[in-house]
């Protein structure tokens, strides 16, 4: 079993293709993604990770802040950002989890069959973690920005200013990016670190033969 080696401007690519598709209401689909490595895909998700809270989640709290201060007398718009403080810290606990546990043994598990490398493969094989441990595990905080974004939408005096229009806007364009991560984590790492998995079942097996 073959996998083509990351390079630099391959996490680009899939950030691209993904944009496209959110841009255009495109359906996701495995085979646009096959082409990339395990590697290639945890550098993509470990990128997105920091572009979620140095950009996105930034700029709406600074939005959201703005919008507090234009509706002092609106109490339910501190209700609801404090919703949205919890959702940053699931968030971080989540991607640090992932970065600690998936992330790392993809990495390695494609390394071990990258370099044929024996001792790799019967510690992977015989070790506690593997990639069903990660997807019987795997939560998803996306949930969080569709019900922010719904009691907004309930706040009628916010309607048609456009600083809650913007505000809006990007709360459904990260929880859609936060779909397709998902997905991108789901599909796409799932399936393929299993695919290595069972390539070094296999030549664990010949060996006792």
């Amino acid at each position: 079993m073959e996998y083509e080696k990351s390079t630099m401007n391959l996490p680009n690519e899939i950030s691209q293709k993904l944009t496209f598709c959110l841009e255009n209401g495109y359906p996701l689909n495995e085979a646009n993604f096959n082409e990339y490595s395990v590697n290639t895909i945890v550098d993509f998700l470990e990128a997105s990770h920091q572009r979620f809270f140095e950009k996105s989640i930034f700029e709406i709290e600074q939005n959201y802040l703005l919008l507090i201060k234009v509706f002092p007398n609106n109490d339910q718009l501190p209700i609801i950002f404090n919703l949205f403080l919890k959702f940053q810290v699931d968030l971080k606990q989540h991607i640090c989890l992932e970065e600690k546990t998936i992330f790392v043994y993809a990495k390695t598990i494609y390394q071990a069959i990258q370099t044929n490398s024996l001792a790799a493969m019967l510690l992977i094989h015989f070790g506690e973690y593997s990639t069903e441990s990660f997807a019987n595990s795997h939560l998803h905080n996306e949930q969080y920005l569709t019900e922010i974004a719904f009691l907004l939408k309930q706040q009628e005096e916010l309607q048609s200013h456009p600083l809650f229009l913007r505000l809006l806007n990007q709360l459904v364009k990260m929880d859609k990016e936060l779909k397709n991560h998902a997905w991108i984590e789901d599909s796409l790492l799932v399936k393929k670190t299993k695919e290595i998995e069972q390539a070094i079942y296999l030549i664990v097996n010949d060996l006792k033969k």
